[in-house]
């Protein structure tokens, strides 16, 4: 995109939520235990990676610094890798998760534009959370094109 990078299906049909999967052990029953806000704090981010047992996945906001180096870590040690995307909450501007936040209001081109820079971020990351968003989720127009726009990436 004009921001850089995002994730793609490949020529094969290979989402990016299988690529970058951390596979189940012997087809276990997987519990998702999420931990998320990192690559703000190099320190805290470090800490969670360097710590956190590798089945823990990791959610990355898109504003730290050196992101492309912590999300290479968080990899290098087994975790599997989510993005945050910030979605408009209530009493959104006063309330304000951050720059590129997709809004209810916002046109769809809009939203999708937001969402490239965002995604453009980081890589190698099976999916999408969201940093709040409660007015965004609650609006099903918003969410339907946010979710078909998200699996067009093949993510989760």
């Amino acid at each position: 995109t004009a921001h850089g990078a995002v994730p793609r299906v490949g020529a094969d049909g290979r989402r990016p939520l299988e690529a970058y999967a951390r596979p189940a052990v012997n087809g276990a029953v997987r519990i998702a235990l999420v931990i998320g806000g990192l690559g703000i704090s190099q320190m805290g981010t470090r800490a969670a990676v360097e710590q956190l047992p590798p089945e823990v996945s990791l959610a990355f906001a898109p504003y730290g610094n050196d992101l492309e180096a912590s999300v290479a870590q968080a990899r290098e040690a087994g975790h599997e890798l989510l993005l945050q995307v910030p979605l408009e909450p209530f009493d959104y501007p006063n309330v304000d998760p951050g720059e590129h936040t997709l809004t209810v209001a916002g046109p769809a081109a809009d939203n999708r534009d937001r969402l490239d820079w965002l995604m453009s971020r980081i890589s190698t990351y099976v999916g999408v959370v969201n940093y709040m968003g409660a007015r965004f989720t609650s609006d099903a127009g918003a969410m339907e094109t946010f979710l078909e726009e998200v699996g067009n990436h093949g993510l989760m």
